[in-house]
């Protein structure tokens, strides 16, 4: 099982399948990198790279101060350690602000930015109403309950419950409670016409509208920009809805080719 040490220590835990143009995978708070076992179909074609952030799975944890830097800078570093060229970024629902973090401080080592359900800044009510309810819930320690529900929510089949569940009760509380803390405050807004020549993919659930109102921040401020609703679909698109999600990034990079990602 391989794991990098980064600078401050953390050993994050990672995984990397096939070979091709670099894909890195991050993952919520809680659930850990099983959430993209889907994913691995695209390493026919791509290099995948699924890993747990700080202090989730099989990575450890350690309280540096500034949380979404603490975990852009984890990333940076892992980047660098696996020696990929220009990877594309995708982050799914909160990962989404390491993700733009992450290009925000590196746009010259990273090739595109891919945000499933993402959003620059918590905008909606029941948006924050799910960052209260996390908070709520890791302040009294009620992680079994939260991973029983993101199980639930995300499963396609039993074996899909049972391992996400499993694999959400390995996060430490702490970890988890800081992630919602600073994403509830958190925003890119200011800063989004800085990512405006980064290549960039907002997929959305049709069935997820509180977070799907978020697309218009983006499409004010950034010019290579693609957004893809899938139909009737929920935010759980990285399992529930892997194969539209999967044929997106595929159909998005290809495109790419012909008009080639940044220099």
């Amino acid at each position: 099982m391989p794991h990098f040490e980064t600078s401050s220590g953390v050993k994050l835990y990672y995984e990397t399948h096939g070979q091709g143009q670099p894909l890195i995978f991050i993952h919520p708070p809680l659930l850990g990198h099983v959430i993209f076992k889907y994913q691995k179909m695209l390493s026919e074609k791509y290099q995948v790279i699924l890993y747990d952030c700080r202090g989730h799975g099989q990575s450890t944890y350690q309280k540096d101060g500034k949380v979404i830097e603490d975990h852009t800078l984890d990333l940076y570093e892992l980047v660098n350690y696996l020696n990929l060229k220009k990877p594309v970024i995708i982050g799914y629902s909160n990962a989404g602000f390491i993700a733009m973090n992450y290009a925000l401080h590196y746009p010259e080592q990273i090739g595109a930015l891919i945000l499933s359900g993402g959003y620059p800044e918590v905008k909606t009510w029941p948006l924050a109403f799910e960052y209260y309810a996390g908070i709520w819930l890791m302040k009294r320690r009620y992680k079994h309950f939260l991973s029983r529900l993101l199980a639930k929510t995300h499963k396609i089949t039993d074996e899909d419950e049972a391992l996400i569940y499993r694999y959400s009760m390995k996060a430490d509380i702490e970890a988890v409670l800081e992630l919602y803390q600073a994403g509830v405050h958190y925003t890119v807004m200011n800063e989004l016409e800085q990512l405006k020549e980064i290549p960039s993919l907002l997929i959305y659930g049709t069935l997820s509208q509180h977070i799907f109102k978020h697309k218009t921040y983006f499409e004010n401020r950034m010019n290579h920009l693609d957004v893809l609703k899938i139909s009737k679909a929920t935010h759980q698109i990285p399992t529930r809805f892997h194969k539209p999600f999967n044929s997106a990034i595929d159909q998005f990079l290809s495109r790419r080719k012909k008009t080639p990602l940044i220099d």
